[in-house]
């Protein structure tokens, strides 16, 4: 904290001028909300109402417009088209019934991989046990599990401590 006098004299001016200013800036402040004031007051004169409301008024018109707008914005449900009835069961559009098989057998086709099931399969075909960090850089690596994780090291560090298929060797080090 080495400042010279020089230094602190023009730290104390700027000081002085900056709270004259607030002062001032306080004062006019306190004259404009009066000059409005006066204006709602000559305002309300002329229309015969009062200038301002109270503000429970306020608060009650104001929820019923949010409550208005959210009625309008409310989204509508999507009816399924049905096109006839058979034995008493509805017969869905075909489109919509495509759509549902196409979901299915995407599902069948690929099964999820688990984090537990590429690590096992990823231990398994090496004799020796593996480090942490081989683990993680070779899954991450060939991309055996798709996640969106911001931090897979952590999910792969809780995956190995709970599994009962993997096996701690040493500090770092694991088998199947």
């Amino acid at each position: 904290m080495g400042m010279t006098a020089v230094e602190l004299r023009r730290m104390v001016n700027t000081r002085e001028q900056l709270d004259k200013l607030e002062g001032a800036k306080a004062k006019l402040s306190k004259d404009l909300a009066k000059v409005e004031k006066a204006i709602a007051k000559v305002l309300g004169g002329l229309t015969g109402k009062k200038a301002t409301r109270k503000k429970a008024g306020r608060k009650k018109v104001a929820k019923k417009a949010t409550r208005k707008r959210v009625a309008r914005a409310a989204p509508k449900k999507k009816a399924v088209r049905v096109r006839k009835k058979r034995a008493g069961k509805k017969v869905v559009a075909k489109k919509a019934a495509k759509k549902r098989v196409a979901r299915k057998a995407a599902a069948k086709k690929a099964p999820r991989v688990t984090v537990e099931s590429a690590v096992v399969a990823l231990l398994k075909g090496r004799k020796t046990p593996m480090a942490f960090q081989a683990i993680l850089s070779s899954i991450q690596m060939k991309k055996l599990v798709k996640t969106k994780s911001a931090n897979f090291a952590n999910v792969l560090r809780r995956t190995l401590s709970t599994s009962k298929k993997v096996k701690r060797v040493s500090r770092g080090m694991y088998k199947a």
